[in-house]
């Protein structure tokens, strides 16, 4: 497995199971126990927190040091928040920080040194784009719904919406690459086995859900 799978993992959860009438149910703990095996695996919990890193973190009500900030988030806060990249070494991102600057250069042949290279790009590229992603996988994984009888014009806007939801799918690679990249710029693979992964039947277990009365 790779931090391309963490991405998709969290997706699912995200959009099926972190509800407040789903979040406590046995599908959905199994998920976030899956997603923390592989944010552990892959460095991207809390445990790794830099303790040189310093700084302020400031709302209207609190001003907070990053110690007292992080205490309050659980592990996945932490990754969704983008923190992670605060703990790593830039000199890690080199391979997307010189993709970035190559488009970037071409779209915007006048935009100055100081803004290129300014620090902060992939923290923003990864809030952004991380939720942008979301809003796609809610649409591309809504199913068609369910009607009484059949209805011809219902029949062709399920295919036509199918069709959409087809070509969004095709066109997803480059985006879920790089938000891999800034996952782990290693790409690097883990076997189920050495990273305490509950390797389960989800379906299964979705399934005994449904039939005790959820959904």
């Amino acid at each position: 497995m790779n931090a391309k799978d963490l991405l998709n993992k969290y997706l699912d959860y995200n959009h099926l199971w972190a509800s407040p009438e789903r979040i406590n149910t046995k599908p959905a703990n199994i998920r976030r126990l899956q997603i923390e095996a592989l944010q552990k695996a892959f460095k991207l919990t809390k445990d790794n927190v830099n303790p040189l890193i310093q700084t302020v973190y400031s709302s209207e009500k609190h001003r907070l040091n990053r110690t007292q900030y992080l205490s309050q988030l659980t592990n996945l806060q932490y990754l969704l928040q983008g923190e992670f990249l605060h703990d790593r070494n830039e000199e890690a991102n080199k391979e997307l920080l010189d993709r970035i600057t190559s488009k970037i250069s071409s779209l915007y042949p006048g935009v100055s040194d100081s803004i290129l290279y300014k620090t902060g790009h992939i923290h923003w590229l990864f809030n952004n784009l991380l939720n942008f992603r979301k809003e796609v996988f809610k649409i591309t994984s809504s199913g068609s719904g369910m009607s009484e009888g059949f209805s011809s014009g219902l029949q062709y806007s399920y295919y036509l919406q199918a069709k959409l939801k087809e070509s969004i799918s095709d066109n997803l690679t480059e985006i879920d690459d790089t938000l891999w990249l800034i996952l782990d710029p290693a790409r690097r693979e883990v076997r189920i086995d050495e990273i305490n992964y509950p390797d389960v039947d989800l379906a299964s277990i979705d399934m005994e859900w449904k039939m005790e009365g959820g959904w």
